[in-house]
This record gives C-alpha cells, structure tokens and sequence, in this order.
C-alpha cells in the first residue's frame, strides 16, 4: 500500500508513536495529530486516504469529528477507535467504516485499513464513507 496516506487522530502520544511506527513498516505515509481541530488541518491539507481516530478526546472528540468530517463531505473511511467497549454502539456502525477497541490489535486494524483501502464492504455490515 505504497503512497497511501494515514491520519492518526489520538490524545495519546504513545499510542500515536506507536501505531505510526508500525503502519509505516507496512508501506504507509502516516500523519498524526494530537486532537479532532489539529485532524481536520491535516485532512483540509492533505487529503489522507483513511483516517484512523480515537473517540474520546478532550476539545474536539472522535464523534463530533465524524460529524464535521460528513458534513464538509470529505469521501475519505474513518476507523475509529477507543479504551472504552463501544463495540454495540449503533453509531459508530453507522459514522464510521469500522471500530478497533483498545489495546490495539494492529493486525486486526491493519486488515481494517486494507479494507477501507479497497472499498469492501464486511459481510452484513453497510460501510459508510464520508
């Protein structure tokens, strides 16, 4: 996945460092930023391919992040992610192409990336792109 843009949307800097580290061994140009406001500078600029973004931040959270992200149209699949167990919340199926719950596993969001990426749809889950 050479040339593919990342956005990582996170409050903390471990996480941020290493899940950069990671997806760049995989081939992957990665962005960060340390909150929702900084995100939205980085997707105005440059147009990531996916962005990747926890959902609960102080300032701008992950959700109202999503909102602002439908609303400005950007066509860009937004995975989110949290410590919190959001697996049932109806809706993250419904703003986001997908949710990882943390700890990470980054071959399970790797794998979500890559089917972001190609635009697949998951068995009986409808994607939702912004």
């Amino acid at each position: 996945m050479n040339n593919k843009k990342i956005l990582l949307i996170d409050d903390d800097e471990s996480t941020l460092e290493s899940l950069s580290t990671y997806l760049e061994e995989l081939g992957y140009s990665v962005f960060t930023a340390r909150n929702g406001i900084t995100g939205l500078e980085v997707v105005k600029n440059l147009s990531p391919d996916v962005i990747v973004s926890d959902i609960r931040m102080s300032g701008l959270n992950g959700i109202e992040f999503a909102y602002i992200i439908k609303g400005l149209k950007y066509n860009i699949p937004l995975i989110l992610i949290s410590s919190f167990d959001n697996k049932d919340n109806k809706f993250i199926d419904k703003c986001s192409y997908g949710y990882v719950q943390k700890p990470i596993d980054i071959h399970s969001l790797n794998e979500l990336i890559n089917d972001a990426l190609m635009g697949s749809v998951f068995p009986g889950k409808e994607a939702v792109v912004f």
